[in-house]
Formats: structure tokens, sequence, C-alpha cells
């Protein structure tokens, strides 16, 4: 009985993997030495969906509640649930997600009517995390004593032809788990130790050799379906981000810039690959047209400003070189979104 949809993400202390702030609720969740779950720090009120030349919508992220321990997490998610099933606004869609409802009303009062009518119990400051990045668990991973996963790295999260068809029966020899990532690659999970070299040996024939030469700027790249898959889309993503990374791969090199940028992409301004978290964001606003968002952070924690209304995408490099140079020629070393 939601106004609108809803979405939430678990992670653990320092993986920001599940892009936590862009969603209405985010759990990280403390566990003992042994294992079991202590309590959860919880933010609320992040999305990304926006939509051209309406001011009234915009990307957010969470704002933080707080830490409450295990046996209260549960009743804390149902109340913050049911806060935006009675206050949500139902008149406009558009206006309909929590984002909306913790902007208008302030996360203060949020804070004062989950106390006063629905938790009504003491929800404790956050618990300390340790600084939050984007791991995306790529490459072989000890997953307990007796068995490995390996983390297959998939641009826009493509699987096709003999690749897709020997991992096929990959997954069906082994009786292997499959998990997939909000970064668009594939997990895959409960490996044997006795399985491990057979299974890396038939990797390396599909092209999954060396994990360490990943090609960096694709590694965490993210681009939408778009065309001609979504019918919203206004111009093209997911097919030409291959190209488009490729471009700014070679203005670096010309450049002499060692770093890497995190690169987003989308055919439209709903945010499906979480552009605004991006430090270089392309936002689809017309037939090869794009929005310019600068400034993200490569560890997921900060909202990128619109920097260009509406950019031809053969003038891409014209428009970012002098932003490239000025970082290049920074006296720090800060991250490319930093440095914006």
């Amino acid at each position: 009985y939601l106004p609108r949809k809803f979405k939430c993400a678990v992670t653990v202390p320092g993986d920001n993997s599940v892009d936590l702030l862009t969603n209405d609720i985010g759990i990280v969740a403390f566990t003992s030495s042994e294992g079991y779950l202590e309590g959860c720090n919880f933010y609320i009120g992040g999305g990304m969906g926006r939509t051209h030349n309406n001011e009234e919508t915009f990307a957010r992220i969470a704002d933080p509640l707080g830490y409450v321990d295990e046996k209260l997490i549960f009743e804390l998610i149902q109340s913050i649930v049911a806060i935006q099933r009675d206050y949500g606004d139902r008149k406009s869609r558009k206006h309909a997600r929590m984002k909306y409802l913790i902007h208008d009303k302030g996360i203060e009062w949020f804070k004062e009517i989950l106390f006063e009518k629905y938790f009504k119990k003491e929800i404790k400051p956050l618990r300390k995390e340790p600084k939050k990045k984007l791991i995306d668990y790529l490459g072989w991973h000890r997953q307990n004593k007796s068995s490995w996963f390996v983390g297959l790295p998939l641009l826009s999260g493509r699987l096709a032809g003999e690749k897709k068809e020997k991992l096929s029966k990959i997954v069906e020899k082994y009786d292997l788990s499959l998990r997939i990532t909000p970064n668009q690659d594939i997990l895959l999970c409960d490996i044997k130790n006795e399985n491990k070299k057979e299974i890396s040996e038939v990797l390396k024939i599909i092209g999954y050799a060396n994990f360490k030469i990943i090609n960096e700027i694709e590694r965490h790249a993210l681009a939408c379906p778009a065309l001609p898959l979504c019918g919203l889309a206004i111009t093209e993503a997911e097919r030409i981000l291959p190209d488009i990374l490729k471009r700014v791969e070679i203005l670096l090199m010309d450049l002499g810039i060692k770093k890497t940028i995190l690169l987003r992409m989308t055919g439209c301004p709903n945010g499906c690959s979480r552009p605004y978290m991006a430090e270089l964001a392309l936002v689809g606003s017309g037939l090869n047209q794009y929005q310019l968002w600068l400034g993200g952070s490569k560890n997921l924690e900060r909202l990128a400003k619109p920097y260009i209304q509406r950019m031809a995408l053969d003038n891409l490099e014209v428009t970012i070189k002098p932003l490239l140079l000025a970082w290049r020629e920074s006296s720090d070393k800060k991250d490319f979104g930093d440095f914006i």
C-alpha cells in the first residue's frame, strides 16, 4: 500500500558495493567476531530518479537515521515503511518517493514522528564505520575453509555467446550458485577447493585469465539498457558505453593521467545506472545530446552536480579536456571527483 516503489540495500561496515545512499533505506549490519548480528546503522531517503526541466524532481542521497540493536531491526524497518505509507504523496507520482517526504518535512520531523507514533523507542547515534569503499569482488576470493567464489567482470551486465554457454556448463557441472552484483558483474559461488583449478582453466579459455589486469575504467563503469530496450530512453547508453570509455581512456593517456575516472551513463534522467553518484556522468537529454554531471566520489558518498545542461556527444573530449588538464596540474593527488 505504498504510494510508490521502495528500495532497500543491506551491506557490512566499509563496503559500499550496494550504493547504500541511493536507497529509501540503507542498512549497515554489524556482527560480532563470531558472526552473530549485533545491530544496524540506518540511512533513509535516498533516490536517483528525476525529470528534465522539472526542478521539483531531483536526485538525493540518504540521511543518517541512527543505530538500533538486533532485536529492534525489523520493528524499525516496519515503522519507517509505515511513515512512507501514511505520509507519502499520493497525488503526484513524480513526488511520491520517500526522498521527497524527507526533503519536504526534514529528517528531524521524521525522527520525531517515528518516536511519537510508530517506533516509540530510542534510536542510538550511528555506530562508527570504517571509510566506505566501492568493492567489486572481482577475481578469486575465499568463501570459507572448504570453498571459493570468483567475480567475473561483465561490461553493462551483458553475457552472450560462447562465454554464456561455457559459464552455464560450469554452473551446472559443479552445482554453483550465482550472485548478480549492483555493479552489473557476476559471482560464481560455492566452488569447492578441489574444483578451483579445473574451473580456473575453463575461465582462462573464455577470457578470464588474469584478474590483475582488468581494464580500470571499465571496471566500475555503468550504463542503463536505454535504446532499444527501454521505452523511457531518449538516447543511447549501454550500446555505446564501450566506445565512450575508450574515448575517455585515450584522452587520459594522451594527457599523461594515470588515474582513472568513475563514469556512468543513462539514456534518460531517471537514473537507473545511478549516474548522479559518479565522478563523471552522461545523462541523455536528446538525440546524441547529454547532460554532463561532475563531482561524485569514487566511494559513492557524494552527489554529483550538473555542469552542462546539453552537450553534443561529439564534443565530449573538447568539453572535459580543460577539466582534466586542471586536474593533472593540481598539486594534490585527489581523485577527479574530489578535485571537481
